[in-house]
């Protein structure tokens, strides 16, 4: 499995040149055609900034013929990422590409005839959310049969915090894709055309290729942490606190909770859905073709993101939330998870071993500190902790529900 990932700031600026990579060239006034033609990516996204629909007042390019004149002022923010799509349509269109899905995201700037006001980290937020969910949709919908992924980055066109931010939210899917998948990533740049230059080839360069590990890029911030313990200890019900522990799970290795914590996936949905929709209804377009975010999405926003795609795939395998677990099943679970991270997988092994061999019952440490070292020493499987039947086990949560919820938040990595 190919994927090809390119972040473009406006196309109807861009010079026709000549492009050469891999022994091959084309004249073409992108590199994305070239790099199709040698990479032959099964699926190809373009990301742009609305702030390129500040183009769709400007006439037709004498550049490279990028047409998507519109002099209207902008009707609604849907009429904006219309109009950006649009003026990056103009330019696919004179090419031989193909483009499976261009995604929009909010920038930031002033430009001749529009402005764009808000947080830049905006960009990075809806980038994460719509790759996940193209990914989600169009690759993992039917239960994919491939074993390795690569994920081609090309960069030549993209500007400023588009890159930074692009490049970020590649990589952290990456790193949770590499739980499942052998990933590899490819960045590609060309040399900058320089329009007064007599350069007649420009070289696509690889300027990265790197093969990348398992890793849930998660992470609570102070005020946060301090919010959901007071919610555990008044006893208050919140997604969120199961979203982080589920999470704290899989980091910290935790096989019987990432089961018990494992989230509801219509659940996790709604809840996205929920703040895109407050972060959407607060865009306001103002005189002269004003844009202005009135708010910004939340970080902990791409973290549920995160741990959608996670417990997507996890559900697609079979691995759904329950709390009467087997043997078998924390076996299975590890083996399928842990694939790619040997040591962890075995200690969790050595760990079941143990807790299904050992018959006697100990007490639980009556030192909170010594508990929780006990707990993720031996993953979670401390026999006090459940009920244990001759083939299953069953987490006593009436008991030490709120403890361990304590126990894993701290546990997830500080922003």
């Amino acid at each position: 499995m190919k994927i090809l990932i390119a972040p473009w700031g406006n196309p109807c600026s861009w010079d026709i040149v000549e492009y050469e990579y891999q022994g091959k060239s084309t004249t073409a006034s992108t590199s994305l055609e070239l790099i199709q033609q040698v990479e032959n990516p099964n699926h190809t996204i373009v990301i742009i900034s609305d702030t390129l629909a500040d183009s769709s007042f400007l006439q037709k390019s004498n550049k490279n013929n990028c047409d998507c004149h519109n002099p209207s002022p902008f009707r609604s923010y849907d009429d904006i990422k219309n109009r950006a799509k649009n003026c990056a349509m103009s330019v696919i269109s004179q090419h031989k590409i193909e483009v499976n899905k261009i995604i929009v995201s909010p920038g930031v700037g002033y430009y001749f005839n529009s402005s764009y006001v808000g947080s830049s980290r905006d960009f990075y937020h809806i980038t994460l959310f719509e790759i996940v969910e193209y990914i989600v949709q169009n690759i993992f919908h039917s239960k994919p049969n491939f074993k390795e992924m690569e994920i081609v980055f090309d960069i030549t066109h993209g500007q400023n915090y588009q890159i930074v931010f692009s490049y970020e939210v590649v990589y952290e899917i990456a790193q949770i894709l590499s739980y499942f998948y052998k990933v590899n990533i490819k960045v590609l740049y060309s040399e900058p055309v320089i329009p007064a230059s007599n350069k007649k080839k420009y070289r696509i360069n690889q300027i990265a290729n790197f093969q990348v590990f398992p890793k849930l890029p998660v992470y609570i911030d102070h005020n946060l942490l301090n919010n959901l313990k007071q919610k555990i200890n008044q006893n208050q019900k919140d997604n969120l606190v199961n979203y982080y522990c589920f999470a704290s799970s899989i980091i910290n290795g935790l096989p019987y909770f990432i089961y018990y914590f494992m989230p509801d996936l219509n659940n996790l949905q709604q809840d996205l859905q929920d703040e895109l929709k407050s972060f959407n209804s607060n865009i306001l377009i103002n005189q002269n073709n004003s844009v202005e975010r009135k708010i910004s999405i939340s970080e902990k926003f791409s973290d549920l993101v995160k741990i959608y795609l996670i417990s997507y795939i996890l559900d697609k395998n079979g691995y759904k939330n329950q709390s009467n677990l087997s043997r078998n099943d924390l076996e299975n679970l590890s083996k399928f998870l842990y694939r790619r991270i040997s040591t962890l997988r075995d200690r969790i092994k050595l760990e079941i071993q143990r807790f299904f061999g050992y018959k006697r019952q100990k007490p639980a440490p009556s030192n909170n500190r010594q508990f929780k070292r006990n707990f993720f020493a031996h993953n979670g499987l401390l026999n006090f902790l459940f009920s244990i039947s001759q083939d299953s086990i069953t987490f006593n949560s009436n008991v030490y529900h709120n403890k361990i919820q304590h126990f894993l938040l701290n546990e997830v990595p500080r922003r």
